[in-house]
């Protein structure tokens, strides 16, 4: 297969680098994260005039009209740069179903405003765990009333809408807007592994008017929930690129300046194996990722190619950046360098992906013998 862009991924793609590493420099990101704010505003209204924002929504809802590989470009570019914007959760799991499941309210009070930057979206994780037990919703006349609590939400203080998974008392899923400053939702803030912001939703009895109510409980088709899934996946596996691509691409300019004994030390035979291996890493990354959003985007749900781009993307982009903290010595520890914020990105993102041995294990499943 070639997955070599066409003439408007090639001029997407070449925006987006522009105007996110044009913004995101090393020096303006130590200025964000000092202001203590959920994501980088200026950035996100660059990329909203710019049309990049709301890339894969439709024209007819106020988007760009482009394609999931057009989104996964503009992730791609934001990782590179490090930049706190949430792509994943903001685009790809809450703009995007409210754009396919969503009423045409929704499209123009939430899409539109939200591509011209004017409002924020995010999205809850969908996976449960034991401080994260997710949201159950019962239907009180025409309100779906909403109990639980859910971690690792980015941009929720920002947020005009938080996009939920909630299932009802048969496990049904349904897809439901809350508003964060609504009466039943309390918002907490919390650290992370990549230092930024998020903050656990506890909804106690949320009332869900039905003007929010993307897809109500029992009517979500388990097609359009793998659907879903499988795009936040494949999108997290780009972040997860644009991040290794990154680190590796400091790590070869390192030990090419950087002299010992009178030479590079990208020369000693230790050091440039270390960098041929994680070269390897980072293509086995784009290969399979690409694959996988190529593969999406022309409407085939294959889930061996996600399992096995999620399996890359939760483990090689860890290898890559431990390696390029060993070999810039004490610089890559140094919070001054900005190597730190790929390696804790990296560490980030392999988690969301389900980690090492859970995306294993899902493989494993897939392919199988029984």
């Amino acid at each position: 297969m070639d997955y070599s862009y066409d003439e408007q991924e090639q001029d997407v793609a070449g925006l987006a680098a522009a105007i996110i590493g044009g913004l995101a420099t090393p020096q303006r990101l130590t200025e964000v994260e000092a202001q203590d704010e959920p994501f980088d505003r200026q950035l996100w209204a660059e990329l909203a005039k710019a049309g990049l924002l709301g890339i894969a929504i439709p024209e007819a809802q106020g988007g760009s009209g482009a394609g999931f590989v057009e989104q996964c470009l503009v992730i791609k570019a934001a990782a590179r740069s490090a930049a706190p914007l949430f792509l994943v959760e903001s685009a790809v799991a809450a703009a995007l179903p409210v754009s396919r499941y969503g009423t045409d309210e929704q499209h123009k009070r939430l899409l539109a405003p939200y591509a011209a930057g004017d409002s924020v979206l995010t999205s809850a994780p969908p996976t449960a765990s034991f401080s994260s037990p997710g949201f159950r919703a019962r239907l009180d006349g025409r309100t779906w009333r909403v109990d639980g609590a859910m971690s690792h939400i980015p941009l929720a203080s920002a947020a005009n809408r938080i996009l939920i998974q909630a299932a009802d008392d048969q496990g049904r899923i349904g897809l439901l807007l809350v508003d964060p400053n609504g009466p039943g939702a309390t918002l907490t803030s919390h650290s992370s592994i990549d230092r930024r912001r998020r903050s656990r939703l506890d909804l106690d009895g949320y009332g869900v008017p039905q003007r929010d109510v993307v897809v109500a409980p029992g009517h979500l088709a388990t097609e359009d929930t793998a659907l879903i899934d499988t795009s936040v996946t494949v999108a997290r596996c780009m972040a997860q690129l644009g991040a290794a691509e990154e680190a590796l691409r400091m790590t070869a300019s390192y030990v090419c300046e950087r002299e010992q004994f009178g030479r590079a030390i990208g020369t000693f035979q230790a050091v440039s194996h270390k960098v041929a291996d994680a070269y390897i890493d980072v293509e086995g990354v784009r290969l399979t990722a690409w694959r996988a959003a190529w593969l999406l985007a022309r409407g085939t749900l294959d889930k061996d190619a996600v399992a096995v781009a999620a399996w890359w993307a939760a483990t090689a982009p860890d290898r890559v950046t431990e390696t390029a903290m060993q070999l810039h010595g004490g610089l890559g520890i140094d919070l001054d360098y900005p190597l730190h914020r790929y390696y804790l990105a990296a560490h980030q993102g392999g988690l969301a992906l389900g980690g090492p041995a859970r995306t294993l294990s899902r493989l494993g499943d897939l392919v199988a013998v029984v």
